[in-house]
């Protein structure tokens, strides 16, 4: 049995919006990752008034740099982190040697 340790549920308008989520997570995660169907729920629009059924879906990641991957650019919509890479050391002064040294 797999082990996913980390979970978050996302609603969703639709079935489309569901497979777009499914077709993100193929194209962008690299670890173990599950999708599990909750169920409809039945929602009110606090603007308009009207009824509508909205899709929860349980996804489970097996990588926490995945599920926060997926919950920054995917749910929340934001750009993609920028991959910090450490600033190399400037390269040690040489020597001039004897040489360098006399002629300098």
């Amino acid at each position: 049995m797999a082990n996913y340790n980390f979970e978050t549920t996302v609603k969703f308008k639709n079935r489309g919006d569901m497979d777009k989520a499914e077709d993100w997570i193929q194209a962008n995660i690299k670890g173990l990752w599950a999708l599990e169907f909750i169920g409809m729920q039945e929602q009110m629009s606090v603007d308009t008034g009207m009824r509508s059924q909205v899709l929860l879906v349980l996804f489970k990641f097996g990588r926490k740099e995945d599920f926060e991957r997926f919950c920054h650019e995917y749910v929340q919509g934001k750009p993609a982190l920028p991959q910090t890479k450490p600033q190399a050391k400037p390269a040690p002064k040489k020597s001039k040697g004897l040489l360098g040294w006399l002629f300098s």
